[in-house]
């Protein structure tokens, strides 16, 4: 009965109706720096939340999944994760497997957007991920691309406040990393500072959004490529 009860009232507000949210990352950590106040903002819109993330890595993803722990308790959701376990540094070596692993998990009868790296991202990883991400653009709802440190001109049009608490929830995820023992060739990590974080700000100053900067201090930046939400 109680199930007929939670059916009954999931049909009434619309529920079978919501659509998913896919997000395609190229590494673990990108999906902290990027997606994080897209997912605050949105996530009772969605139905089911899919994180795919092309590439592992094993001192990351331990982190990856308590940090997905954190998020799922922050917005009362759980998001459904998968690895698909490629190498780091080599997915357009890796593209045409990637891309039919990728495309095998979507459900083009359902009404899904798709969230993952820009056109104009710099690392070859995050270009692959674009790439195969773009054969979608038509079969999904809104087409979605985040902010990487890697991206080169990036064209915000779409920015999303971030309260202290939801801020404080993105330091603490990224905190959790080193980039000592990432797979970089700098080693630099300059991305992983508090300050960097919120380089959403710098983009709403450069736009001048005036009441946004009035009344927030944080943000997190977003291209629309598509955008079909109420």
């Amino acid at each position: 009965v109680a199930e007929q009860i939670v059916n009954y009232i999931k049909y009434k507000i619309g529920y079978k109706n919501m659509k998913d949210l896919i997000i395609l990352t190229s590494h673990l950590d990108d999906f902290e720096l990027g997606c994080v106040g897209f997912i605050i903002k949105h996530s009772k819109e969605y139905n089911n939340i899919f994180l795919y993330v092309a590439t592992n890595n094993d001192y990351k993803e331990p982190i990856t999944l308590s940090n997905l722990d954190k998020v799922n308790k922050y917005i009362s959701k759980d998001i459904k994760y998968l690895n698909f376990n490629y190498d780091a540094t080599k997915l357009k070596t890796q593209f045409d497997k990637l891309k039919d692993d990728f495309y095998q998990l979507i459900n083009f009868d359902s009404s899904f957007d798709l969230l993952t790296h820009d056109d104009k991202d710099l690392h070859s990883d995050h270009i692959a991920c674009s790439d195969m991400a773009r054969g979608l653009f038509k079969y999904c709802e809104s087409y979605i691309t985040l902010h990487s440190p890697s991206c080169l001109n990036f064209s915000p049009n779409y920015f999303i406040p971030l309260s202290e608490d939801d801020f404080s929830l993105k330091v603490d995820l990224i905190s959790q990393y080193d980039i000592q023992k990432d797979h970089s060739y700098s080693k630099i990590g300059y991305y992983l500072s508090d300050e960097y974080l919120n380089i959403g700000k710098s983009y709403v100053m450069e736009n001048y959004v005036r009441l946004y900067m009035q009344k927030h201090k944080y943000f997190d930046i977003y291209n629309l490529k598509k955008w079909s939400h109420e």
